[in-house]
């Protein structure tokens, strides 16, 4: 089967809103779909952190990859799979803030990758545009870009007044029996919503104690920020009936939600965002019962500024621009990060922790690069980043920092040793020029799927440049790689006609074994693995050669 295209069909059934998704579970169980997902967990940068099991990505792998997702299969198919209860840890949220976070098995993010693979395309068609938060071809950006425009007097979609309105604890209090019956309305297969229910009920262990509650989704979870999304899809249908129509109604009313953290803009007077409040509160109490957060919600005017989605934003009616900030929490919590990596001991190795810096402050510099100020706050981060880095690694070979340039560093700015460069920030653009990526549906593009690239898929491509050698005779055909990652993994990489261990990508190459005349013949069945001296015999000389993958019945001969 191939995944892409599977993707794309259901986009398109779903197109018909009156149709019921009643026998896609068998797609959930498939290997293509449970092998895809394996390869976007391990590509994720969390597939070293185990869940209660203990086990890492690498020690699944090591277990036997090819048995344990043939036996994860036909658990799911026989009804035996129960999913692990997610452990629970805590993560800095700020200087002084942690916020939990629930970490599955190595096993459950698979299937919940997979079952993400399958409900995604269906519910992208009913998501409403004005939902940006952990959707494809949708980001922070994109809702910061939106918002900022909205209040920008010079493009003239000034509005005077501002709800920003944030949902008190969220994602721990989705009512699990609502959730369902949402569900119900689209997806009829019993053994997903079976999936589903069981993956929510799992519960989260924590100082050895499993919780189970009738309400959440774990925040951590691969398929919990869709679900939510399917929950609170149901306010943002619910406030169209304002925002919809010539310059949003009477009022000029403008929505738009991230996650939890939704924004309800209007041209009216205070009195009238604040009975907009009033209906939001009583929809949210009777249909979803879920509560504002009095202290995280606010109604004020667009020139007094707000903080939304991490940045401070101040509409100015005299300059006629809307202008972004980065916080000044933002910028202690950056400023404390790398003070922590730096201080301590020396044992750590200098790649683990110019990776760890690398990765903390990329990410932190690529969410405010397009902030007003971001020029000279990036340029204070640097400044700290080379000082402290500096010092650390003077620290690390025991000699002052000036030997440490001279005799050690390969650059000394932007920071190289050994082959490794600390993150740069004078190459990030702090100019932005693209607008806010509202799409139409990201499975259904002019090319077919255009969804965004998984990051298995993107890791590979930026470290193996040119044709893929995973394909066949390096033949580009999406649904034929697809199949030839399976047969990799099936015939765990070994020629199967010489049975020599064939490591690495290069070293093999997955060859047709009836010769290709159309796709049917793309099919695992008809693909093994040979080395490549095999793979010459067949094609370059009048040699036979024998195989016999697991699939098939009896030996083979290729010619």
């Amino acid at each position: 089967m191939d995944v892409e295209k599977m993707q794309t069909k259901l986009a398109r059934w779903s197109q018909d809103q009156s149709f019921e998704f009643d026998d896609i579970f068998n797609i959930v169980c498939r290997g293509e779909f449970l092998f895809e997902a394996w390869l976007s967990v391990e590509a994720n940068l969390g597939s070293e952190t185990a869940g209660v099991d203990g086990l890492t990505a690498e020690d699944y792998r090591k277990q036997g990859l090819k048995e344990n997702l043939f036996s994860l299969s036909d658990r799911l198919r026989s009804g035996t799979y129960e999913p692990d209860p997610v452990r629970r840890v805590y993560i800095p949220k700020g200087p002084d803030e942690v916020r939990p976070l629930g970490i599955p098995t190595i096993e459950d993010r698979i299937v919940q990758e997979s079952l993400r693979m399958v409900l995604e395309p269906i519910y992208e068609t009913d998501f409403s545009d004005d939902s940006f938060g952990f959707r494809p071809n949708r980001g922070c950006h994109d809702a910061i870009k939106f918002a900022s425009s909205e209040l920008d007097p010079a493009a003239g979609r000034y509005k005077r007044w501002i709800l920003d309105l944030d949902i008190k604890g969220y994602f721990d209090n989705v009512d699990h029996t609502e959730l369902m019956w949402i569900l119900q309305d689209r997806i009829t297969d019993p053994e997903v919503l079976d999936l589903i229910y069981d993956t929510l009920k799992a519960g989260v262990k924590e100082s050895g104690q499993v919780q189970v509650t009738g309400k959440g989704t774990p925040q951590g979870g691969i398929v919990s920020p869709l679900l939510a999304n399917v929950y609170l899809n149901e306010l943002d249908w619910w406030i169209k009936q304002w925002t919809e129509g010539p310059k949003g109604g009477p009022e000029n009313w403008t929505y738009m939600r991230y996650a939890d953290d939704f924004m309800i803009l209007t041209d009216g007077d205070k009195e009238t965002a604040e009975a907009m409040k009033g209906r939001v509160e009583e929809f949210l109490y009777e249909e979803l019962n879920l509560r504002l957060s009095q202290e995280k919600s606010s109604i004020r005017h667009a020139e007094d500024g707000l903080s939304f989605l991490g940045y401070d934003m101040v509409a100015d009616s005299t300059s006629g621009a809307c202008k972004m900030f980065v916080p000044q929490e933002a910028k202690e919590y950056i400023h404390s990060r790398i003070n922590g990596a730096t201080d301590g001991g020396t044992d750590v190795s200098v790649r683990h922790k110019i990776r760890t810096l690398n990765s903390v402050v990329r990410g932190w510099a690529n969410y405010y690069k397009y902030c007003f100020d971001a020029a000279k706050v990036l340029g204070d981060v640097r400044h700290l980043l080379w000082h402290r880095m500096t010092h650390w690694l003077a620290e690390k070979h025991k000699c002052s920092r000036k030997q440490l340039i001279q005799r050690k560093l390969d650059s000394k700015d932007p920071i190289r040793i050994n082959g490794l460069t600390l993150f740069d920030l004078t190459g990030i653009s702090t100019i932005r020029t693209e607008n806010p990526r509202r799409h139409g549906h990201p499975y259904l593009g002019e090319d077919g799927n255009g969804k965004p690239e998984p990051q298995w898929k993107k890791r590979y491509r930026e470290g193996h440049p040119g044709p893929d050698p995973y394909l066949a005779n390096n033949e580009e055909r999406s649904g034929l790689e697809d199949q030839s990652q399976w047969a990799r993994v099936r015939d765990e990489n070994t020629c199967q006609a010489t049975g020599c261990d064939a490591s690495g990508r290069e070293s093999t190459v997955v060859h047709h074994i009836r010769h290709r005349q159309s796709k049917d013949d793309d099919r695992i069945g008809n693909l093994v693995t040979l080395c490549r001296r095999c793979h010459r015999k067949v094609h370059h000389t009048d040699q036979v050669v024998t195989v016999q993958h697991e699939g098939m019945d009896k030996p083979k001969e290729l010619t």
